[in-house]
């Protein structure tokens, strides 16, 4: 909206523009502490990126986070401890686990998808690997050799955001991800004023699925012992997908899908 665009415009004086979306996420989005109001959320700030508070509960939500950092925190929590607490649910251990996300500062909006499009994905043994290209999570590629990266797959309602962001006060925990969300990510566009969700650019290669899936930021959630659904290690190296056929490849899909022909037109050839 214009009002967020002034917004980010009078943030600072810093006249580089890459800077100041760096500085404007940190503060402004993020915020430096638990209970920050994140302008991503707010109303008075960025209304037309909000999705309706009558926004379908019972969906079911997908999250990957990586995971690397945990043993640096709790050495006892190595991958394979976490890895056989999963089939016995074991409560003390992956409340040990889900308890050390609550230590992280800020009120970081997450990235999410919606579990029931990538349901074909989640049943295939390579579901990691399946999962992170068609999301775009290009900061997950392992690219060098021996390297490891670890992930946790975390699934909850959208009830249980609502009810979380409830007792903040916030109505809207749900929202569209803008270019001041993106953190300079090449493997992300935004989406067209109106549309109703953003949509993730898949990395798939040689070619991606037909369906395209949808994307939207919400509010912090504290993750519970219940939200733990897998974990996953993916090793290194792998290449970096080519970024501008998938980019060329999303423009054409999402153009069709908003019915906006001309959006995008003459940027998606180069990468940011």
């Amino acid at each position: 909206s214009q009002t967020r665009q002034d917004d980010f415009e009078n943030f600072s004086d810093n006249a580089e523009l890459c800077s100041l979306a760096d500085e404007y996420f940190v503060q402004s989005v993020q915020g430096n502490f638990r209970g920050h109001n994140s302008s991503t959320f707010d109303p008075k700030l960025n209304a037309s990126a909000l999705l309706p508070a009558s926004l379908e509960q019972n969906q079911k939500i997908i999250r990957l986070e990586r995971i690397d950092w945990v043993p640096a925190a709790d050495s006892s929590l190595n991958f394979d401890r976490l890895s056989a607490a999963l089939k016995p649910r074991d409560e003390v251990v992956l409340s040990a686990f889900t308890n050390l996300f609550l230590g992280r500062s800020g009120e970081r909006p997450a990235f999410v998808a919606f579990k029931a499009e990538l349901k074909d994905d989640l049943q295939q043994a390579d579901w990691l690997d399946r999962i992170i290209r068609r999301l775009g999570l290009l900061h997950h590629f392992p690219v060098k050799v021996n390297e490891v990266y670890s992930f946790a797959l975390f699934e909850y309602l959208a009830a249980d955001v609502f009810r979380s962001a409830g007792q903040r006060g916030i109505t809207q925990p749900f929202a569209i991800a803008t270019v001041l969300e993106c953190q300079r990510n090449p493997a992300f566009f935004p989406v067209p004023k109106g549309a109703a969700h953003g949509f993730t650019v898949d990395l798939t290669e040689p070619a991606p699925l037909p369906a395209t899936v949808r994307e939207v930021l919400h509010v912090r959630l504290d993750y519970s012992h219940r939200h733990v659904i897998r974990f996953g290690q993916w090793p290194g190296p792998k290449p970096v997908p080519g970024l501008v056929p998938a980019r060329i490849r999303h423009l054409t899909r999402l153009c069709e899908t908003t019915g906006r022909a001309d959006f995008g037109a003459g940027i998606v050839a180069r990468v940011p």
